[in-house]
């Protein structure tokens, strides 16, 4: 493995062998959207949280950090470069057990839990303005919970 900076234009899309498993649970809801980062607070996590790709031929295929390329793609310019993990060589079985451990593994390391409303509002109350400048949803809790505005 190795740490790269591509343009996310380079990366031609999913590895063949986990296409399938991604389209089966793209039905997985986030508890985050699009709307709810800033472009600099995206490419801060991609940096905690990279896109991992290989290579086929001379093409660049994601088999994991599935969520990062999806937001990605939905938020950043093609030229945008990225720091990816390039994965070098890799056993024709292991592009389908990252992508397994990816998208079963990786909700589960990071969910707050079933109160998660509440854990969101102790972070919101311990990093005030800074949380709000990368996540401008964690300024209004209706909007973190996707509640729209009421006239009452």
């Amino acid at each position: 493995m190795k740490l790269v900076s591509i343009k996310l234009e380079e990366i031609t899309g999913l590895h063949p062998a986990v296409t399938g498993m991604v389209d089966k649970t793209a039905s997985v809801i986030y508890a985050s959207g699009p709307a709810d980062y800033q472009e600099l607070s995206l490419l801060y996590l991609l940096k905690l949280h990279p896109i991992h790709l290989t290579k086929i031929d001379t093409r660049f295929v994601v088999v994991a950090g599935f969520r990062s390329y999806e937001l990605a793609r939905l938020l950043l310019h093609p030229e945008t470069e990225v720091g990816c993990i390039l994965h070098i060589k890799l056993k024709p079985e292991e592009p389908t057990l990252l992508a397994t451990v990816d998208i079963f593994g990786s909700p589960l390391m990071h969910s707050l839990g079933p109160k998660y409303i509440q854990q969101l509002q102790a972070l919101a109350k311990f990093f005030g303005n800074r949380a709000s400048i990368f996540f401008p949803r964690m300024g209004s809790l209706r909007r973190l919970r996707g509640q729209n505005r009421t006239t009452d």
